[in-house]
């Protein structure tokens, strides 16, 4: 469970300045980011659900390093470097089955725990013997059923990498570990954003703009109900409802609905949510695409079976808002940011940090901004 902020009671000027506009326009920052931060930390991947039974798969990448999870006649998930090792030909694409993965290009082929099986040659060819030659594995773990992948092969776990999370989560949500993947979900692409990566994450973690920029959303708020804690490499907030069934945004059901908002945040890139109405939990990951752009991966989570005769009414109503209403009011604040630090007058900006009133505090902003510049700071990998 993460702690209370423990910041000094009064911070200088040095320490209310935010993050310099090169971190968010530089192509060399953005190099260092993938070896310091995406290549060496937990990255969503797929869920559990969608390499259900052995021989499933689904292929993904991280900043274009492919990587495809399957789950092997054991049951076990594993994850492997998307990679032929006889001549570098991805295996798989997209999302499918197998009994035997075999590259396209030469027909080597592999059992699903990485092994090579056969390779095609003559009994007087030359060739590896095939306890040689196997898939490069690739760490894999789970957390609320989610499958996460990590380059780094010394990494810690998820539970040592976010200590309590799962449990807070499991705690505050008791009911989704039943809560199957929302239907289409598989289906749905990244959503591209013209923006960079964290001015992204540093939106998602502040509603000082809430009341003005989302008067939906704040309509179905306490607004002044707000509260935040940080962890060492994490971060919850959650919001009171303000109890209104009949609000600006959607309609609630105070029978059957979550009334309270809960939000996580996992460094660097991976969001948790609960939003008011039907039974939910949201996974949100932040991925560039370079220093001006990147995409968001949503995977949401909704109850297996209805809770009540309204409930896919008021489930269709939610996400019509949120892509209609609060994303668009979002990505127009965001991209205007982006531009922004582009400008030749802007170098750096400020926080706001309160612990009395919380709805206009940015501490989680500048905490986050305090483990990306540590963890920027870190020597870079070897190139062996």
């Amino acid at each position: 469970m993460p702690q209370p902020e423990t910041s000094p009671d009064r911070l200088g000027d040095r320490d209310l300045r935010a993050l310099p506009s090169k971190y968010y326009v530089s192509e060399g920052v953005f190099q260092r980011e993938k070896e310091l931060l995406f290549f060496r930390t937990w990255q969503y991947a797929c869920h559990s659900s969608e390499v259900e039974n052995p021989g499933d798969y689904v292929a993904t990448d991280i900043l274009g390093q492919n990587v495809f999870v399957v789950r092997d006649q054991d049951g076990e998930i594993r994850a492997f470097r998307n990679v032929c090792p006889h001549r570098s030909h991805k295996l798989v694409e997209g999302r499918g089955h197998t009994t035997v993965l075999v590259c396209p290009y030469h027909q080597w082929s592999f059992s699903l725990d990485g092994g090579l099986r056969r390779l095609r040659k003559t009994p007087d060819s030359q060739a590896p013997a095939a306890g040689r030659v196997c898939l490069t594995p690739v760490r894999c773990d789970r957390m609320l059923g989610f499958v996460f992948i990590n380059l780094d092969d010394d990494a810690a776990s998820i539970a040592e990498t976010w200590p309590g999370v799962e449990a807070h989560i499991l705690e505050t949500c008791p009911e989704v570990m039943s809560y199957k993947l929302a239907e289409g979900a598989s289906a749905v692409p990244p959503a591209d954003v013209d923006c960079n990566w964290r001015i992204q994450v540093d939106n998602y973690l502040e509603c000082q703009h809430c009341r003005h920029g989302h008067e939906n959303f704040a309509d179905m708020l306490d607004i002044c109900n707000q509260n935040y804690t940080l962890g060492a490499n994490h971060a919850y907030y959650f919001f009171l409802s303000a109890g209104k069934a009949d609000n600006k945004a959607y309609p609630l059901d105070p029978e059957h609905d979550v009334m309270d908002l809960h939000f996580w945040f996992l460094f660097p890139n991976i969001g948790f949510g609960q939003f008011s109405g039907p039974g939910n939990l949201s996974l949100f990951q932040w991925l560039p695409v370079h220093t001006g752009s990147g995409i968001r991966v949503n995977a949401s989570l909704e109850p297996a079976e209805p809770t009540d005769p309204g409930m896919k009414v008021r489930q269709a109503l939610r996400t019509k808002w949120g892509e209609e209403v609060l994303q668009p009011e979002d990505l127009a604040f965001m991209r205007s940011v982006q531009v922004g630090m582009h400008q030749h007058t802007f170098d750096q900006g400020w926080y706001i940090v309160d612990r009395e009133s919380q709805e206009f505090s940015e501490a989680m902003i500048r905490h986050f901004h305090q483990l990306y510049q540590a963890r920027m700071a870190a020597p870079e990998p070897s190139a062996n």
